[in-house]
C-alpha cells in the first residue's frame, strides 16, 4: 500500500518481505553471521524494476537471476551487468514462480552452514546442556523441559547437518 502510494503509476507484479544482502559473486546461500545485519524490507517486482528500499535494480541491468526453492521459502540471487550481486530471502509465495516479467532459472536449493554459524550453534548446545544438567540436579522440571527443547531445536539440525556431511564424504 505504501509503495503504491509513493509510486501510483507503477504496476506491482509481485512483492514480499525480504532479508537482503549485497554479496560477493561466489557467495553460497548459507546461515552466517552477516545475515544479522541484512536489510529487512519489502522486495517489489514491477514491470521495469526490482526494488528493495533504496536498491532500485533495472530489469534490463540483470544478467543472471536464480530462484532457489528452499523448504520454507526462496532465495532470489541476482547478478547485474555492472557486477553487483544480491541475495533476497523470501517467504513462500507462488507468485514469484509464476510471474513472467523477471526471467530466472529455478533450482532446488538448500542453505549451508558457515563455520561461524556451526561454532555458535555448538556453543549454544553446550551451554544449554550445562543448564540442563543444573536443572536436573536441582530437580527443576520447568527448566529441564525448556533446556531439553532448546537443545533439540539447535542440536538436531546441527547433528543432521554433520551426519549429511559425513555421508557425502563417504560417497567421495
Amino acid at each position: 500500500w505504501r509503495f503504491q502510494k509513493t509510486y501510483p503509476d507503477t504496476k506491482i507484479i509481485v512483492s514480499g518481505v525480504t532479508k537482503a544482502r549485497k554479496m560477493e559473486a561466489s557467495s553460497p546461500v548459507q546461515y552466517e553471521l552477516g545475515w544479522i545485519a541484512s536489510r529487512r524490507s519489502l522486495l517489489v517486482l514491477t514491470n521495469t524494476h526490482l526494488i528493495c528500499s533504496d536498491w532500485i535494480i533495472s530489469l534490463d541491468a540483470i544478467s543472471v537471476a536464480i530462484l532457489l526453492e528452499l523448504t520454507g521459502g526462496y532465495v532470489l540471487k541476482i547478478s547485474t551487468v555492472s557486477g553487483e550481486h544480491y541475495q533476497f530471502g523470501l517467504n513462500k509465495n507462488s507468485a514469484w514462480e509464476t510471474q513472467s516479467i523477471l526471467p530466472f532459472t529455478k533450482q532446488k536449493g538448500s542453505i549451508e552452514y558457515s563455520i561461524q554459524s556451526l561454532i555458535v550453534r555448538a556453543i549454544g548446545v553446550v551451554s544449554l546442556s550445562w543448564y540442563l544438567y543444573q536443572a536436573i540436579s536441582a530437580a527443576d522440571l520447568a527448566t529441564t523441559i525448556l533446556m531439553s527443547i532448546g537443545i533439540a531445536l539447535i542440536g538436531i539440525p546441527l547433528l543432521l547437518y554433520v551426519l549429511d556431511k559425513l555421508r557425502q564424504k563417504g560417497k567421495n
